[in-house]
This record gives C-alpha cells, structure tokens and sequence, in this order.
C-alpha cells in the first residue's frame, strides 16, 4: 500500500512538473526577411515589435554581417539617445541568438556610425505569465 502510495505521489509530482516548463520556445528572427541592419524608415523595428508576442523562453535571432552591425544591450536611457554609457551585452561577431529569460524590458541598438540613429535599435517587452508554449 505503501509503494502504491509513493507511486501515486511522485505520478502527480511529474505531471505538475511537465506542465511549469514550456513546452518548446518560439525564435524571433528581427526584421524577419530585413534582418539586423539599417532600416527603410526609423519606425521599421518598433512596428516589428508590436506585430510579435514574445515570452519567457523565446529567443531573438538578429540576422546581420559582421563589421557592418552590431547588437549591443543597453538600458532605456542608452536606448532613448543612441548612447553606449551602460552597455549590458555586446555582439559583433554575426548572427547572433538571446534568450529572452525573464519578463521585463529588454532594449538593443547597433553602435556603429549613426545606425541607431536612423532607427536600427529595437525595444522588446516581455510580459509577466506563463512561459511561450508555441
């Protein structure tokens, strides 16, 4: 009685387990065909952005050739004036793939000449809630 109580138990345990960690997390490629590089219009990535629903354990690709761009992290300040006083993360190599890993807001910008700009930086929220299952 007892093993078929303990097996019951740890049954239940790993249900509710499976059902806290997502599923599968959804890779957003910025720009989609554009890729990371200088936009059309200074608007292009913030419209990108709205059209998305991005979650924790989605991932950013940012598409783009080495030595033309960067990816750098920033905070809302260095985002809001195309400043690099506070830089988080810094990306040159090329493609390049971030983890979106916890709610909140997350900001990026590319550093070289006046990119940023001419509107290749992009703002990404990631809501409080459950985690992507798409």
């Amino acid at each position: 009685m007892a093993e078929k109580m303990h097996l019951s138990f740890f049954i239940f345990a790993m249900i509710g387990f499976i059902t806290l960690v997502p599923v599968s997390s959804k890779i957003h490629i910025i720009g989609d065909q554009t890729g990371w590089s200088l936009p059309n219009y200074s608007t292009f990535y913030g419209t990108w952005a709205k059209k998305q629903n991005f979650a924790v354990g989605d991932e950013l690709r940012f598409k783009y050739r080495p030595g033309l761009n960067t990816v750098l992290q920033v905070n809302k300040d260095d985002y809001d004036h195309c400043t690099t006083r506070k830089t988080i993360s810094t990306f040159f190599r090329g493609d390049t793939i971030i983890s979106l890993d916890k709610p909140g807001d997350y900001f990026f910008i590319n550093s070289v000449g006046k990119h940023c700009e001419g509107g290749q930086k992009i703002a990404i929220t990631v809501p409080q809630g459950k985690p992507s299952s798409h």
